[in-house]
């Protein structure tokens, strides 16, 4: 079964490297804007795939299934925050795009840089949104490495793995920019479905039917605990999966490419429905998986241990599911990093004479470089996969204060957004990295971090001088 697992790997490995290729062959040129945001030609069934494709990482497939695995009935936030999620997506989005087309922005730092008309806080916004996103980006080495490791039984080094993974997707990335990213995503997105689709039914079959999984399901995990812990994990999973798309870099940058207003629109929807299958997907696997492998410590393990001992025949469907989510989450975030790194450090700071195609084959090299530095991180295999998924996600949301002030609140002032956002950071990387969180569940941090940069952004822009009111009616005036 492995050979057949490898030889199936291989093939799809090809077809991304085929997409990626292919949709380079469409770009417009070797712009700035082609490469990072499609020259804003993607329509709502790219934005929405796009989306849903980076949602379900290669740390969905084990460390989230893994966690439902745990304990389904408490991740019932997390399927508000899925629901939640489009809203604010649309809410700044349709804004966001607006301003971006009339700027020429290709990423949010552009935005927050502009309008609080401080050169330092876009160029720090970016460098922490690097530290911090760069081990999300590693995650999704881990997940397909240590799948191949646990089916090939060690007959797989976990690196070898990693650097297969990382070059094909550093490949097409760096070949294709933004529009080989998103072409990959739709093809990934129908993957993933198709593969769920086959597998769940498969699970539920051998745990005895929908019937004996709601008999055999221990009480511990499908109810849930008394004395209203799991009032602050469900909180702390909507929290987190509600806010987390607005401030990750390798979803929120997809409305920026839009062709117009009415495809955000349609993506917003669309993604909603997506986001809503994953739930389910979760949901579903987790119960089942609870049924026939109890017990299993490290969560991570427990998919591909089912399908290893149940269903060996199914191992080339989930290896593929688990390496096209990797490869869908990771794609997205180099990107977007790219842009953050090549626009905000290199042509503004570095080089600001810099030409199209300049920018262009430096936003190409740092593709590379992000690719092997993440390569190199994920080598050090440290924890397990949703440490790192919430505490990238949780620091990442702490932008989305001063992004929406921008957009909303005449009143927000340089001060206040650098007293937010470095609050925020603060008290959330503290919670995170040093100090237990008082709040249980991977949003806790955030909650606390969310809670101090919005006070501080409010307080010390009230204290301290407004912005220019033309300036600020060059943003949130174009939606009078």
């Amino acid at each position: 079964m492995l050979t057949i697992t490898i030889i199936v790997l291989i093939a799809y490995l090809i077809f991304m490297l085929w997409i990626g290729n292919y949709a380079a062959s469409k770009s417009k040129g070797k712009t700035e804007a082609d490469y990072f945001v499609t020259s804003w030609t993607t329509g709502y069934i790219g934005i929405s795939f796009s989306i849903a494709a980076t949602f379900a990482s290669g740390a969905y497939v084990l460390g989230t299934i893994g966690v439902f695995y745990g304990n389904p009935a408490n991740l019932t936030g997390y399927a508000f925050g899925t629901t939640f999620a489009p809203f604010m997506l649309w809410m700044l989005g349709r804004r966001i795009w607006a301003i971006g087309k009339r700027y020429g922005y290709s990423t949010f730092t552009d935005l927050i840089g502009d309008f609080y008309q401080s050169e330092k806080l876009r160029v720090v916004v970016s460098i922490l949104i690097c530290i911090f996103f760069a081990p999300y980006l590693a995650v999704n080495f881990m997940a397909p490495a240590i799948l191949t490791t646990q089916v090939s039984g060690g007959a797989i080094p976990f690196w070898v793995s990693c650097l297969v993974f990382g070059v094909i997707t550093t490949i097409y990335t760096w070949r294709g920019g933004m529009r080989g990213v998103i072409w990959t995503d739709i093809a990934q997105t129908l993957i993933m479905i198709v593969g769920f689709a086959i597998i769940i039914p498969i699970m539920f079959g051998v745990a005895g039917g929908w019937s004996a999984v709601w008999e055999k399901l221990p009480d511990k995990i499908a109810t849930y605990k008394p004395g209203g812990g799991s009032f602050w994990i469900v909180l702390s999973w909507f929290w987190i999966v509600g806010f987390m798309q607005t401030g990750n870099p390798d979803r929120a940058f997809r409305l920026l490419v839009a062709r117009d207003l009415g495809h955000i629109r349609k993506g917003c929807l669309a993604s909603l429905v997506l986001l809503t299958i994953w739930t389910v997907v979760g949901f579903f696997l987790g119960w089942s998986l609870a049924v026939v492998v109890p017990g299993v410590a490290k969560t991570d393990l427990a998919f591909g241990e089912a399908i290893n001992k149940f269903a060996p025949y199914m191992m080339p469907v989930l290896m593929v599911v688990v390496w096209e989510g990797g490869m869908s989450t990771l794609d997205s975030g180099m990107i977007a990093i790219s842009a953050m790194l090549t626009k905000d450090v290199y042509r503004r700071n570095l080089n600001p004479q810099a030409t199209d195609e300049q920018v262009y084959r430096v936003g190409q090299a740092i593709n590379i470089a992000l690719g092997v530095f993440a390569f190199i991180l994920a080598l050090l295999n440290l924890k397990t996969l949703w440490f790192f998924v919430g505490a990238g996600a949780a620091v990442a949301m702490q932008w989305t204060p001063a992004i929406i002030a921008a957009l909303y609140w005449k009143r927000a002032t340089t001060a206040g957004a650098w007293a937010g956002i470095l609050s925020g950071v603060g008290i959330t990387a503290l919670f995170y990295y040093v100090i237990k969180c008082p709040i249980p569940g991977p949003g806790g941090a955030a909650i606390l971090g969310m809670v101090v940069n919005v006070l501080a952004l409010i307080f010390v822009s009230l204290a301290t001088q407004p912005l220019d009111e033309k300036h600020v009616m060059k943003y949130q005036g174009l939606f009078r």
